[in-house]
C-alpha cells in the first residue's frame, strides 16, 4: 500500500516538474496561445450569430419594404424607445394604419363566413 502510493507522489512529482520545465521553456508563449484561443471561440459564436441575423435580416427587408411603401401615405413610422418613454400615446401612431383596417375587415369577413356556415349547418 505504501510502495503504491510512494509510487503515485513520485509521478506527480515528475509531471509537476515537466510542467514547471515546459512552462519556462515556452515562457509568455504559452499564455499569448491561451489568450488566442479564447478569442478564437469568441469570434467564433459571434460569427456564427451574425451570419444567421444578416440572413434573418435579408428576409425581412423585401416585407418591410413592401410594408413601409403601402402605408407611405398614412402615419406609419416606428419610434425610438426613449420617445416611447416620454410619451407612451405614441405607441398609437406606430400601427399602420391601412394593414390595420385591412385585417380588421378580413377579421369580420371571416366570422361572417363562420357564424353564416354555423345557421346553415
Amino acid at each position: 500500500m505504501f510502495s503504491q502510493l510512494k509510487h503515485k507522489i513520485v509521478n506527480a512529482g515528475w509531471k509537476g516538474i515537466a510542467v514547471v520545465i515546459a512552462l519556462f521553456l515556452a515562457g509568455p508563449e504559452i499564455v499569448v496561445g491561451m489568450e488566442l484561443m479564447a478569442t478564437i471561440e469568441v469570434l467564433g459564436a459571434s460569427t456564427f450569430i451574425l451570419a444567421y441575423w444578416s440572413g434573418v435580416k435579408l428576409l425581412v427587408n423585401k416585407p418591410y419594404s413592401m410594408v413601409v411603401k403601402f402605408e407611405r401615405y398614412s402615419n406609419f413610422f416606428i419610434p425610438s424607445l426613449t420617445s416611447i418613454k416620454i410619451m407612451p400615446q405614441l405607441i398609437l401612431h406606430a400601427i399602420p394604419e391601412r394593414i390595420a383596417m385591412l385585417s380588421y375587415l378580413f377579421t369580420l369577413m371571416v366570422f361572417g363566413c363562420y357564424f353564416f356556415m354555423l345557421e346553415l349547418g
